[in-house]
């Protein structure tokens, strides 16, 4: 017993206790202060401890003492004029209900003395009972009652002294005995959940308020509702994106050659869509396609990208053993596009100005940045030959109108677009120890910020300095800047959220010296996997693989709302059986004002209107 409850085994069950108590800020704190780093691979007695198994035996233990005293006192026949007496002192018993009756009918200040069954009733039911028989000469100035059920707690006191003081507790000691009338009442019920508490006034749930978007062939049914087979059979939903400056608009994209626009305009869900969350195969609701006629219908939609001005949307695509890069207006039409590049294209980058695309696609075992012309039949390319697609992906980010990074694995560099072709740019001090995953730019403090696999957010100045901060406890899945508008950045603060794979979400100020996030946030112990800030910086969603929380930034301690995913073949992945592994590929991201939110994963795509 003495080796399982170890200090550290003690703290790591309290610090999990409040964790799936909803305590999410507190669990931080402690969780670095205690130094407790996966809890799941350190500890291996913690996957078998059931949730609340401590504080269940503890509550059983004391309730046993309990009865083991009421049974000691019944055997030694206490005479009625003695003075009983506890752990903590002298015991004063209340009077039992009939007294109470007759001294409300008499008008007696006399107190009968109880006899030595009253006094040994259940401590449990002594509150209940005073609150339902209170007597009618009791002061009127009464404590306000807690709206979850407790009573007499610290939070109710209105001095000070009443904290440590009761008018009923006479014996003047702080802490009464477990026998004493002023035990608390056994807490009642709980559930698992973010729902616990007092949240479930303060969340709101987003389920109710969704319209999901038909992604089947042209030729489907309308109202038809899928069999697992024909689920199998839609599209696979790779990518979603808003339009930047037209909150109506939104383009997915994906296999089974899927690439529309539709316009989705906020409004509460039809009543034909509400039945989607269980049978229905989505809105139908009319969409400009973006391929081209001679694109076959299985072919894979492997990038899409807006350019910054809303204009134009860039589509790469899989025919064949080559990829198109095809660029489109906001009809659908196309006006220009590339053929001939080896596939697939993995990542399109607009530039600032929307001049340049820049593509990344494998070539020869290594990476081929390709920057192509928006407007004219031009492009240029740079071959790295030490990074094989197949084993590590590659980032990108513009850092200007011309120049731009290319980020994943130990490789982080710069590399700008002239006339002559594509030449080097600044460089950066790394290490063959590295493991960048993501690259993320901010215009205001001109700061590179890249994630690592370990965990690491790696932030680095026009001179190419470098600082590191230990951000997660596994690897970094999500990483964006906080969106500003205008002169609302301050001189003191400039914000960086990121996700992890350990269920954490953290905003860092990036402009202060002290490595320890502002704000945090956890999913309950789900990895994140999607991560979006509203334009106007104001609220942050963050997904996992069954739910959307969606806090305000500054306000962490109780998400604003949530989305819980609802059974449907869609979700699953189309592997053609259903002990298949789920296939997850989400997509996240928020509408240009901030009030429609698009979750994208398998064959399904929900819009979510969130105010």
């Amino acid at each position: 017993m003495k080796e399982l409850l170890d200090t550290d085994r003690v703290n790591f069950l309290v610090w999990r206790y409040l964790l799936e108590s909803n305590y999410r800020e507190t669990a931080a704190k402690l969780q670095k202060e205690w130094r407790i780093h996966a809890p799941h691979r350190e500890f291996d007695f913690a996957p078998h401890v059931n949730t609340y198994a401590l504080v269940t035996l503890l509550n059983k233990g004391l309730l046993f003492e309990d009865y083991q005293r009421q049974f000691d006192a019944q055997q030694q026949q206490v005479p009625a004029t003695a003075e009983a007496r506890g752990v903590f002192g002298p015991l004063k018993f209340e009077p039992s209900m009939q007294d109470a009756e007759g001294e409300d009918d008499d008008e007696d200040d006399s107190e009968p003395e109880p006899e030595v069954e009253e006094r040994l009733e259940n401590p449990r039911k002594r509150p209940v009972d005073r609150q339902h028989h209170a007597a009618p000469n009791a002061s009127s100035a009464k404590r306000q009652r807690l709206s979850n059920g407790y009573e007499n707690r610290a939070d109710s006191a209105t001095t000070p002294m009443e904290i440590d003081h009761h008018p009923d507790n006479s014996n003047n000691h702080a802490y009464p005995s477990p026998l004493e009338g002023e035990q608390a009442a056994s807490p009642l019920p709980r559930t698992e959940g973010p729902e616990q508490g007092t949240q479930i006034d303060k969340v709101h749930e987003l389920t109710q308020e969704t319209v999901f978007l038909r992604l089947g062939a042209d030729s489907a049914p309308e109202g038809a509702e899928p069999s697992p087979a024909r689920t199998n059979e839609n599209p696979i939903v790779l990518h979603c994106e808003w339009n930047p400056s037209d909150p109506s608009i939104l383009a997915a994209a994906g296999t089974d050659a899927l690439a529309r626009i539709w316009t989705v305009s906020r409004g509460a869900a039809p009543e034909d869509t509400m039945s989607d969350h269980v049978n229905g195969d989505g809105d139908a609701r009319a969409f400009r396609n973006l391929l081209d006629d001679d694109v076959p219908r299985n072919a894979t939609v492997s990038a899409m990208a807006w350019n910054t001005a809303g204009t134009a949307i860039a589509v790469a695509v899989e025919i064949g053993n080559k990829a198109r890069v095809i660029i489109s207006g906001l009809d659908g039409a196309s006006f220009n596009r590339f053929d001939g590049i080896e596939p697939p294209v993995l990542k399109l980058r607009w530039s600032p100005n929307n001049e340049y695309i820049l593509g990344i696609s494998p070539e020869n075992g290594g990476a081929l940045a390709t920057v192509f012309s928006s407007s004219a039949a031009e492009s240029r390319s740079h071959l790295l030959t030490d990074n094989d697609l197949n084993l590590e992906q590659l980032d990108a980010t513009w850092i200007s109108e011309s120049e731009f990074i290319l980020c994943g694995g130990a490789t982080l560099i710069s590399l700008r677009c002239t006339e002559q072709g594509i030449v080097p740019g600044r460089e950066f001090k790394t290490s063959r120890e590295d493991t960048f995953t993501q690259v993320q730019f901010d215009w205001r403090t001109k700061l590179v910020a890249t994630a690592s696999s370990g965990g690491t957010i790696d932030l680095w100045d026009e001179s190419g300095n470098r600082r590191s901060i230990n951000a997660h406890l596994g690897p970094i899945t999500a990483l964006q800047w906080q969106p500003l508008k205008g002169d609302s950045a301050t001189e003191d603060e400039r914000l960086l959220a990121s996700g992890g794979d350990d269920g954490a979400i953290c905003i860092w100020n990036v402009r202060s010296l002290d490595n320890k996030p502002k704000y945090s946030m956890t999913m309950n112990n789900l990895a994140v996997v999607g991560l979006s800030i509203t334009p106007d910086g104001a609220f942050l969603a963050g997904a996992t693989s069954e739910k959307i929380l969606i806090w305000k930034i500054g306000e962490n301690a109780i998400p604003r709302a949530s989305w819980n995913r609802v059974p449907h073949p869609g979700w699953q992945s189309p592997k053609g059986n259903s002990e298949a592994e789920e296939e997850f590929m989400p997509c996240l991201g928020w509408d240009s004002e901030g009030q429609k939110l698009v979750y994208g994963a398998n064959s399904r795509l929900a819009v979510i209107n969130f105010r």
